[in-house]
């Protein structure tokens, strides 16, 4: 028995039921679902398509289709953060590295200059985590404007419009900068430590705006990469 595509657009609408948002999760099970199916048809040949859907879907346990749904969130998470470390490489060589310099080094005279060194570190972790929120802000506008245009959602475009789930990131940094500041001296002339505070707020401010902006530019590179089925949306 080969399902016909009334049947396959039922199942679309099946996992949607049982909690499937994205797209590409839903091809997945769709495809896994039909080609099940077929052979439970096959082999019980007085079975309805319904009966047929039941006896596949209770094969998923317990929990549904949650599990698969949480196994391919886990391989598009390192996806995501395989992509951002492949641009971030990018700023060690030229002319990225040229930019990364300039930021390091207004860092580094602002530590050498500054009196009160807690300044510095509240205007750079609140001004980064201010930064993101407002980026984020955006790009959940842009999300909405997507999902509009598509009426499909992917794991990968959530994690990138998503900015990653940075901003919980940054507020753990944020926390971790304002102890190390309050319980700071008003100044530090140790070398090696404004260097190591000027290497680690640099880094910091090329992954925030490689997160924030970079890739969210790309999406559409990136999900038709990802998903040969996304050419046909």
């Amino acid at each position: 028995m080969k399902l016909s595509t009334q049947q396959i657009q039922q199942l679309y609408s099946f996992t949607r039921q049982h909690y499937v948002e994205y797209f590409d999760v839903q091809t997945e099970l769709v495809d896994h679902l039909a080609n099940d199916i077929e052979q439970i048809c096959q082999a019980q040949p007085a079975i309805s398509f319904e009966q047929a859907r039941a006896i596949s879907f209770k094969k998923f346990g317990v929990f549904g289709f949650m599990e698969v749904v949480e196994a391919r969130q886990k391989v598009l998470n390192k996806k995501y953060w395989k992509l951002v470390w492949d641009i971030f490489k990018n700023y060690f060589k030229i002319p990225q590295i040229l930019c990364a310099f300039l930021i390091f080094s207004a860092i580094y005279l602002s530590f050498l200059f500054v009196t009160n060194q807690t300044w510095i570190y509240m205007f750079l972790g609140f001004g980064i985590f201010i930064f993101l929120l407002i980026r984020l802000f955006q790009l959940q506008k842009l999300k909405k404007q997507r999902f509009k245009q598509t009426h499909k959602k992917w794991i990968l475009e959530d994690y990138i419009l998503n900015a990653g789930n940075i901003v919980s990131f940054a507020l753990i940094i944020l926390q971790i900068i304002l102890q190390i500041s309050f319980n700071l001296k008003t100044h530090i002339d140790s070398t090696l430590f404004i260097i190591a505070a000027s290497i680690f707020f640099t880094c910091f401010i090329m992954l925030t705006y490689i997160i924030a902006y970079i890739l969210p530019s790309k999406v559409e590179v990136f999900l038709i990469n990802q998903y040969p089925e996304y050419k046909l949306v």
